[in-house]
């Protein structure tokens, strides 16, 4: 990561705008760095949300680059009103302009993939702008990094290109890099440790205030949901249905496996020195161990880029192990993407199936990306409880994609170790606006999730009870067992008595009436829940993307199909319209 091109031209405070459309921070992120590197290349950068530029791109100064992702294919919040300013361009009126289109989201949601990047990138060609280079993609369930990466590579040498002038000597490079020698050095020493992650991240100390399991573990049936209580700093607020990004740790495990392939003292005490200036290095100038190093600093689990399989295949002599680590690196695209990503190979997978490679410690931790935070949804009530988030967390353990071992979530598993009285570093993220709930409670809602995606709506289903509300909200989620895995039961039957909510589980292993999902529920339900829509009712749904909401959206479409006898296409047009006017909005993964 953080490849730039050789400088051997420098702008001269050329003016450079940096925009970006993002709910979650991953497109404002990558805008800051490009922000840094484009100080570094002479530039003098800006970096804004997209809506600050509605109908000021024509006053732009120099080049401008947009960073921007897609919601349920709609605009980010900070890029709505630019978005919607883009269908009033003339032709002709933005003649001169420079521009670059980098495009986050993912692929697993093919009807909306890249749709807000693609509309911003074909508006302004339109309005007689000129790209400096192809519009970039970077997926998330794929070789995400890479593609940033190779991205903002091509971005510098064609700004540098047009905006840069020659320069000669030590004033055009970088520090030297010596022949042979990767991005850090080691150097022992015996001073403690207190790192820069948290201040690159925006996290702030939160103390967990409960911490308990939701889920009768002991029964055959039960897969731990944890239930975690933190108390927000002083001045930190949020509203309902809002995130939580935590930064976690890595288990023990996974740190020993490194020790074990590179042979390393745990407890040994460095100082990690970067040998030149790279935005992807790690936030450490200070001593630490190379326990806290790994456990606090790194991605041990992300799946391997190219790149990074390229290098691996450079650091191995053995045929019979270099063959397959380059027949890798020179896959195409989607072969890779097959037998790399989607596996979930990490760089520590493919050492320990490679044990000839011969990389280097210094080299691996130059591969790896900086730890991140894990985002959350809070599942308590802004209104009720405005000092303390809560969180409900699903222990993610499963078979491994690649066939061998077990995969285990990185966050949930720190979470299960945390106990009331611990601290740990989070923030609050703001969701997307279109999926709040209307706060006029009048509009009757639908509710629609499964296991931990029941979050947010408990959140949402407090805020009614402490208002005394009982407009009309159905609240459908799906469980194991009505004795395992029923949520906050209590709760919930104590906001229904109170007519605030009308609950509506299913339990797979306990099926009623013959639903033993959610989708089977509400086509059993049909007749109501089209009186709902029929009244100008909204839908909401989080929890898994990969088949609760495609199967969700198929229930709804065939209540449409029964209620008015309308072909396929019909029904998906209608479910689009939906979506497109904000009454029916998935937060979803795909994990």
């Amino acid at each position: 990561a953080g490849r730039t091109a050789a400088v051997t031209r420098r702008a001269s405070g050329t003016a450079l705008t940096l925009l970006h459309g993002s709910n979650l921070g991953t497109c404002a992120g990558i805008a800051r760095d490009l922000g840094t590197d484009g100080e570094e290349h002479g530039f003098a950068p800006a970096v804004s949300p997209l809506d600050a530029y509605t109908e000021r791109l024509a006053d732009s100064k120099g080049p401008v680059v947009i960073v921007a992702a897609s919601y349920n294919g709609r605009p980010t919040d900070d890029a709505a009103e630019f978005v919607a300013s883009l269908e009033n361009l003339a032709s002709g009126s933005l003649t001169g302009l420079r521009y670059a289109v980098l495009g986050v989201g993912d692929r697993n949601w093919a009807a909306t993939y890249q749709r807000i990047p693609t509309l911003i990138d074909e508006r302004l060609a339109a309005a007689g702008a000129v790209p400096l280079l192809e519009r970039g993609s970077a997926d998330a369930s794929g070789d995400f990094g890479g593609a940033v990466d190779q991205w903002t590579e091509d971005l510098w040498k064609a700004l540098l290109e047009e905006y840069g002038e020659a320069v000669a000597g030590e004033a055009a490079a970088p520090a030297p890099e010596v022949e042979g020698e990767g991005l850090y050095e080691l150097e022992d020493t015996s001073e403690s440790v207190l790192g820069g992650l948290a201040e690159r991240h925006g996290v702030q100390p939160m103390e967990v205030l409960e911490a308990y399991e939701l889920v009768d573990t002991d029964h055959e049936l039960g897969r731990s949901k944890r239930f975690l209580r933190l108390r927000l700093p002083e001045g930190v607020t949020y509203r309902t249905a809002d995130h939580l990004a935590i930064l976690p740790s890595n288990p023990e495990d996974l740190v020993r496996r490194v020790a074990d392939r590179f042979g390393l003292d745990l407890d040994r005490t460095v100082r990690l020195r970067a040998r030149r200036r790279s935005r992807s290095a790690l936030p450490v100038d200070r001593p630490l161990t190379l326990r806290r190093l790994l456990t606090d600093f790194v991605e041990l689990q992300d799946a391997a880029t190219q790149e990074q399989v390229a290098v691996l295949a450079e650091h191995t002599d053995c045929p019979p192990e270099k063959q397959p680590l380059t027949a890798f690196a020179t896959a195409d695209p989607e072969t890779f993407r097959e037998q790399v990503t989607v596996a979930g190979l990490s760089v520590l997978d493919l050492l320990e199936r490679y044990r000839a490679c011969e990389l280097p410690f210094q080299r691996f931790l130059e591969l790896l990306p900086v730890l991140r935070p894990r985002h959350y949804s809070i599942s308590s009530s802004a209104a009720a409880r405005p000092g303390e988030a809560d969180l409900m967390v699903s222990l993610l353990a499963a078979p491994h994609r690649s066939g061998e071992g077990t995969f285990r979530g990185i966050a949930s598993h720190f979470l299960q170790t945390v106990n009331a009285g611990d601290v740990i570093q989070a923030r609050v993220l703001p969701c997307s606006e279109s999926f709040r709930l209307p706060e006029d409670t009048s509009v009757p809602v639908i509710l629609v999730s499964a296991g931990t995606g029941l979050a947010p709506f408990r959140g949402a289903v407090l805020d009614r009870h402490h208002t005394g509300s009982t407009g009309t909200l159905l609240c459908y989620f799906g469980c194991d067992h009505p004795d395992v895995d029923f949520l906050h039961r209590e709760e919930f039957e104590a906001a229904e008595a109170d007519g605030a909510v009308s609950m509506r589980p299913t339990f797979m292993h306990a099926p009623e009436n013959g639903a033993r999902f959610v989708q089977e529920r509400i086509a059993r339900e049909s007749e109501e829940v089209w009186s709902v829509l029929e009244a100008g009712g909204r839908v909401y749904i989080c929890g898994d993307g990969r088949r609760m909401a495609p199967a969700v959206r198929e229930a709804f479409m065939a209540i449409y199909r029964e209620r008015t006898g309308e072909s396929d296409e019909r029904a998906e047009a209608w479910l689009a319209a939906l979506v497109g006017s904000g009454r029916y909005v998935e937060d979803v993964w795909a994990g």
